[in-house]
């Protein structure tokens, strides 16, 4: 069985309507090398890459968790993004928050001033709201109105995860699809010791707007 940590780099192929144009599918991931597997997609099918570790999609992880929608983290953009993973200094998005400003300024493009507004922006995110937090994990299926409603019924991260598929669904708006997605992104070890480093990081998982219908 593949595992899924996130959302996984999709390589389209197939046949552009009314061109006449067939592209042909690559058999490996051009970022790490690991073998695609096939999704079925209607008219045009998707290749996915299942390698957790695979560059893009921890670039695409980081990225989701600094943006405006999620964390709202300032100056965390693709550009700064790669060049983090590039060097080697994040890995998942627990790892931004052990950064130093001293290693984001070493990066190619980066100043002082431009390390320490960023530093300063993951430091203000460890307050952020908790449904930004579940948001910005990039769990499949789940949406920023599903992760506000979540919030609202259970108060906190925690609470959330330790909830099963019926009880997920009684918070208003949330599909069983995002349910069940849910409990198979927590049952993966690997992210349950991110959620945990991402606590003991000091970040909040409990929500202001906590109200129990």
């Amino acid at each position: 069985m593949i595992k899924s940590i996130g959302k996984m780099f999709a390589l389209a192929f197939g046949q552009q309507a009314g061109s006449g144009k067939v592209f042909h599918p690559s058999q490996t991931c051009p970022e790490c090398g690991s073998k695609l597997f096939a999704e079925e997609g209607g008219a045009v099918q998707v290749r996915l890459c299942p390698n957790p570790d695979c560059p893009k999609q921890i670039r695409e992880r980081i990225e989701q968790w600094c943006s405006p929608a999620a964390m709202d983290i300032a100056g965390g953009d693709a550009a700064l993004v790669a060049k983090l993973v590039g060097k080697g200094l994040a890995r998942d998005v627990a790892e931004l928050y052990r950064l130093k400003v001293a290693e984001i300024a070493a990066l190619p493009g980066m100043d002082a001033l431009s390390a320490q507004q960023f530093f300063d922006a993951l430091t203000g995110s460890q307050k952020r709201e908790a449904w930004r937090l579940l948001f910005g994990l990039g769990i499949p299926h789940v949406s920023v109105a599903e992760a506000k409603s979540l919030c609202r019924h259970f108060g906190s991260v925690d609470n959330i995860f330790a909830a099963g598929a019926e009880r997920l669904r009684q918070a208003d708006g949330v599909s069983a699809e995002t349910a069940r997605s849910i409990i198979r992104w927590q049952s993966d070890g690997v992210n349950r010791k991110l959620v945990r480093r991402l606590f003991k990081a000091g970040l909040n998982f409990k929500s202001e707007f906590y109200n129990p219908s």
